[in-house]
């Protein structure tokens, strides 16, 4: 099977996505295991945890990129 741009666009826009998110819910964690389980489990707290936090606006960023290239990889591949 060959790799296409569009396929490589999307594995790669959910890897960073999910990296994103990731590193938003560890950094609640670290602040308080109560945010942390609310970034789990809550839908969108991420976005306003992220939000709040100076170190979650970067993080929102790559969220932002990763889904910017997913949507991206689903439109040449499609």
């Amino acid at each position: 099977m060959s790799l296409t741009l569009g396929s490589i666009l999307l594995l790669s826009g959910l890897a960073v996505a999910f990296a994103a998110q990731a590193g938003i819910a560890l950094h609640a964690f670290t602040g308080n295991p109560g945010k942390g389980l609310l970034c789990f489990f809550v839908p969108f707290y991420v976005y306003v945890y992220a939000r709040r936090h100076k170190v979650g606006v970067w993080l929102m960023r790559g969220w932002y990129l990763g889904i910017a290239m997913f949507i991206g990889g689903a439109m040449l591949a499609s």
